[in-house]
């Protein structure tokens, strides 16, 4: 809630600023659109996988197996298309990134703190579905446990020159984002905050080198039959660079 609020201050005080800050220049305004990849780190994501009743030991409405996923840093990329204003610009961009679980600790068992011995660690993994499933304890390692994230954020930026072609900006945005877990995948509110620099490389071209922060809410993805995943917020960080061609 509290990067919620200041997104929409962030926002709030753009769109504010937005007529004043408009320049008249012809040559800095109009259409642009911009490729960027870098890499995209998801902080600790907590899963939670739910069955019918009785499948982990249970008595209550459904069983719940709650992990804590570890994901490697993972490549990123996006496109947008958008409008400049010329100290002002607003795009629509489309990224995507797909992280890889480097380990998955199981946190609780219907709702309890446990101690794995092997015999559940195999079932874990059987229920996982999991081959090659090594690690020790509670913490488990696969081949397997990726996070897909699509995004589509419309976001409002805020250009500050400060000469011989290199000009910062900030801003932030909402949208959407898609989640994919073993092929079954939900859309969710998502929101953004970034800053940047851009590199004029020609009149119209300009490198770009830039950080998010992006925040899709969690999700519940039914697989049918009582089994399903839920995901709680997914919380991303990315560093990207690209290009930015306006018309």
């Amino acid at each position: 809630m509290k990067h919620m609020l200041r997104a929409s201050a962030v926002l709030a005080a753009l769109f504010t600023a937005a007529p004043s800050l408009a320049q008249d220049d012809a040559d800095d305004t109009g259409f642009y659109v911009s490729l960027n990849a870098g890499m995209a780190k998801v902080n600790d994501l907590n899963v939670t996988y739910f069955a019918p009743t009785g499948t982990f030991g249970g008595t209550g409405t459904s069983d719940t197996l709650n992990f804590k996923f570890d994901l490697d840093s993972a490549f990123a990329f996006g496109g947008a298309i958008g409008y400049d204003f010329g100290t002002i610009r607003t795009d629509v961009e489309i990224a995507y990134s797909r992280s890889k679980a480097s380990a998955v600790t199981l946190n609780s068992v219907n709702g309890s703190v446990v101690t794995l011995t092997a015999s559940d660690r195999a079932d874990v993994c059987d229920y996982l579905e999991a081959a090659n499933c090594g690690g020790s304890g509670n913490t488990f390692t696969y081949d397997g446990g990726r996070a897909r994230q699509l995004s589509a954020i419309a976001s409002l930026w805020l250009d500050l020159p400060v000469g011989n072609g290199i000009t910062p900006y900030v801003g932030g945005g909402v949208g959407v984002i898609g989640y994919e877990v073993d092929g079954e995948g939900e859309a969710r509110f998502a929101w953004q905050l970034g800053a940047g620099v851009a590199f004029d490389l020609a009149k119209k071209i300009s490198l770009t080198a830039d950080y998010r922060y992006r925040q899709g809410s969690g999700v519940t993805i039914n697989d049918g039959g009582g089994y399903g995943t839920i995901l709680d917020d997914v919380k991303t960080s990315t560093l990207t660079a690209g290009l930015r061609i306006r018309f």
